[in-house]
């Protein structure tokens, strides 16, 4: 199996169709916004629709790995967390939807550490050989660490408008929203440990890679015997 055939894991119709009518459906959006004369919330909604390219963007053109299965993953949560649940106002609307959103991102920053771990792994003249435990820790805290960072904008973004929209009920809020993060990611970090554990490679990376670099080395061995 090649490159390829792995980054594009889960990549069919059905997907891609996803993929698209998400992104069209915020380009829409902002056309809509346009027309009635909102030109805040149309320049906010354009702006959700860049962001959603942004994963598109850097896997082409700096040529960085990103499975689409990631992909796929990150610009849905753009479209729930900006889109439906800023501008459609699904926060207001639906209980417990930023804790929803929350434990998703937990799910995708954990998975997330495991490819960090690789790209810097693939990087390096000598391969680091990391036990399970500690890349599945790794990822719990690198999930956490972003989940900081996120609350750290949203108090941001609430000081700054002089509004509660995102921090709710303060301190409370933030703490559960941290509480989701943490969850999320040890779901993920408990079935990469496993996976380490039962196939001695790094989840949600190529691992192509890894099995024909050991018959090469042979070969090139056996060559200049």
């Amino acid at each position: 199996m090649d490159r390829a055939s792995i980054q594009n894991w889960y990549r069919n119709k059905a997907t891609v169709l996803v993929y698209w009518s998400m992104c069209i459906l915020v380009l829409l959006a902002a056309g809509i916004f346009l027309l009635r004369g909102d030109l805040a919330a149309s320049g906010s909604t354009a702006l959700i629709f860049l962001l959603m390219l942004v994963p598109s963007i850097l896997k082409e053109r700096y040529r960085m790995y990103l499975p689409f299965s990631l992909e796929l993953a990150i610009v849905t949560f753009i479209f729930l967390t900006l889109f439906l649940g800023g501008v459609a106002q699904f926060y207001d609307r639906i209980p417990f939807w930023d804790k929803f959103l929350h434990f998703q991102s937990g799910l995708i920053l954990g998975a997330s550490g495991y490819v960090v771990v690789y790209l810097l792994n693939e990087h390096r003249k000598t391969e680091l050989n990391l036990s399970p435990g500690f890349v599945s820790l790794f990822a719990v805290t690198f999930s956490l660490a972003l989940g900081v960072v996120w609350e750290i904008f949203e108090f941001a973004g609430d000081t700054l408008s002089g509004d509660t929209f995102w921090q709710g009920v303060l301190l409370a809020d933030t703490m559960w929203d941290l509480i989701a993060d943490g969850v999320g990611a040890l779901i993920v970090s408990i079935i990469g440990y496993f996976w380490m554990y039962r196939h001695k490679r790094l989840p949600f990376t190529p691992w192509f890679i890894r099995i024909f670099r050991e018959p090469l080395r042979r070969k090139e061995q056996s060559e200049q015997m």
